[in-house]
């Protein structure tokens, strides 16, 4: 059994194994598109699963989790290395210890690992009253918060309490400010006009 297989980067179709480290390209048997291949031998050779592990020469890719230990396999989903003792099969793939937490997490409804999102809400409040402390500044991030909300108002977060108060008010402080500079704009108009 091989312990990987490089996917074609069109239909994401399975490559023949005696193709790898070949300086021609092979055709997909799939979509037909050239391929040219260059990979680890441990990473196509056919073994069987033991749970002993070997030590890694110089030549070897190492364990990402155990430096000293001969990369065997790799996750299917972050592509590290992994040994005979960090490679956990599910189903007909290997996974990390790292990732089969993250898969476990999402389902289960845990969302603790997530990667951090940016909220709009909190940015739009920002370049809206932020500026105030020095108002010209007003003139260019008015417009940057009312463009925020008006463009993320239907994205949706997990776990973004208060998201359309934020939105609301940024809203206001902005279209308060433009209406501000407007009516200063006019004003020194009608100065220069009467003046």
């Amino acid at each position: 059994m091989n312990r990987f297989s490089v996917k074609c980067p069109d239909c994401t179709y399975p490559l023949d194994a005696e193709g790898y480290n070949i300086p021609a390209f092979q055709s997909c048997k799939s979509c037909k598109t050239g391929v040219l291949v260059y990979a680890l031998p441990a990473l196509y050779r056919r073994t069987s699963k033991n749970t002993e592990t070997a030590a890694a020469q110089m030549e070897d890719a190492a364990c990402f989790y155990h430096a000293s230990n001969k990369a065997e396999e790799v996750c299917g989903d972050c592509g590290r290395f992994l040994c005979n003792l960090c490679s956990l099969p599910l189903d007909d793939e290997i996974l990390c210890v790292s990732c089969l937490e993250l898969r476990r997490k999402k389902e289960t409804g845990h969302h603790t690992l997530k990667p951090r999102q940016l909220r709009y809400d909190k940015l739009a409040i920002q370049l809206a009253v932020l500026p105030l402390l020095f108002w010209p500044l007003t003139f260019i991030t008015a417009p940057a918060a009312l463009f925020v909300v008006l463009k993320y108002w239907k994205r949706k977060l997990e776990f973004a309490p208060h998201r359309k108060t934020r939105m609301v008010f940024a809203f206001i402080f902005a279209l308060l400010e433009i209406i501000g500079w407007i009516f200063y704009v006019i004003t020194i108009v009608r100065v220069i006009a009467h003046g």
